[in-house]
């Protein structure tokens, strides 16, 4: 594991700012450590082969995570920062520590369980922890592996964190919603972490996304043409409407009425809807349904940093179902369903769409 950070018996010395004839050690093991400087990577230390530290039994980090660090150090605090503290209560070690908060740049693959394993650790020390991620992740924004970052902010929705390197700054992206099965969000960079927090109490005009007829048409149209490339996920669901009777591009004009979402419904939300509504029949238990529907579309209801994520999905779905009680189609009684109407389904893509272009924008 390289290290930014080491003793020389009297206080900490960066790599960076280390002499080559001077001898440094660990500041957990004690052990001596070799100081590390090329054209290519950035200067570190590292522990001799075969350490038994605990830190030398880490992953190895990436040039991108060691310049990363060093500045982060100073878009945070330099005078004020612990870099790589060795938190031996949680057997942790943040990247960058400031008062309670734990700063991490994470630019490797973690999972879930492990992510939150960590913010378990600093919640035990009544820590809080900013999770930043690297450029690989940036890359993939929108995917599964970068969704479980995601912040809920009060002031700015949710929110996500990408140091760029090559600017030196943190770029935030906030407001973050799905809207016709699209990521959408608000974008700022910052250079300094004060600048950042300022934001975050004041930050001025927050986008309302809406929904269009557009969106409606442009998801219709992409469900079509996934059933006619005989994607294998898209006819996994096609077959739950099959089984009803029903063609999934027909779907019910009730499941395309709200079209801006959470990124916990993210992209595949119109899918989930018209899941739902395909299940729906008499007597059907509620509860069975909400679990189905989740089960096929594979929500994730663990984000670490978001609280109560499940309780998006069950608004979602109170929502879908107020909206069936309200035209009258249906009546709930002890938690099952009694179809009072017919949903009306389409017969096909083209049906739908005819119907659809008669409607404007009546529908929202």
């Amino acid at each position: 594991m390289k290290m930014l950070m080491a003793s020389d018996k009297e206080q900490l010395v960066s790599a960076s700012a280390a002499k080559d004839n001077q001898k440094y050690y660990c500041p957990i093991c004690k052990e001596e450590l070799i100081l590390k400087r090329g054209n290519i990577n950035a200067p570190h230390f590292a522990h001799f082969k075969n350490s038994q530290c605990v830190i030398a039994m880490e992953d190895g980090e990436s040039n991108e995570h060691l310049i990363g660090k060093e500045q982060l150090l100073n878009f945070i605090d330099k005078r004020n920062t612990h870099v790589e503290k060795y938190l031996s209560e949680i057997n942790q070690r943040p990247d960058l520590m400031y008062q309670k908060l734990a700063f991490e740049f994470q630019c490797s693959p973690i999972s879930r369980k492990r992510l939150a394993e960590r913010i378990a650790g600093y919640h035990k020390l009544h820590m809080k922890s900013l999770w930043i991620l690297g450029s690989n992740y940036r890359k993939r924004f929108g995917s599964d592996s970068v969704n479980k970052f995601y912040y809920y902010i009060d002031s700015i929705g949710f929110t996500i964190f990408f140091w760029l390197v090559n600017e030196r700054k943190i770029e935030m992206r906030y407001n973050c919603q799905y809207v016709g099965g699209k990521i959408r969000y608000q974008r700022i960079t910052f250079a300094r972490l004060d600048e950042l927090l300022r934001f975050i109490h004041n930050p001025g005009t927050i986008v309302k996304y809406k929904s269009s007829m557009h969106d409606v048409i442009s998801q219709l149209t992409r469900i079509e043409n996934q059933l006619f490339y005989r994607n294998k996920q898209m006819l996994k669901w096609q077959n739950v409407c099959y089984n009803q009777h029903h063609n999934m591009s027909g779907s019910p004009i009730i499941c395309d009425i709200k079209q801006v979402t959470s990124p916990i419904m993210g992209k595949n939300f119109l899918i989930w809807k018209i899941l739902i509504v395909a299940s729906i029949k008499e007597r059907v238990k509620l509860r069975d349904v909400f679990k189905f529907a989740n089960q096929m579309v594979g929500l994730q209801t663990n984000y670490p940093l978001v609280h109560n994520a499940t309780q998006y999905i069950k608004d979602e779905f109170k929502l879908l179902i107020m909206q069936l009680i309200t035209k009258r189609k249906i009546q709930i009684k002890n938690g099952r369903v009694h179809i009072i109407d017919e949903i009306k389904w389409f017969d096909d893509y083209y049906q739908k769409l005819n119907e659809l272009s008669t409607q404007n924008n009546t529908i929202f």
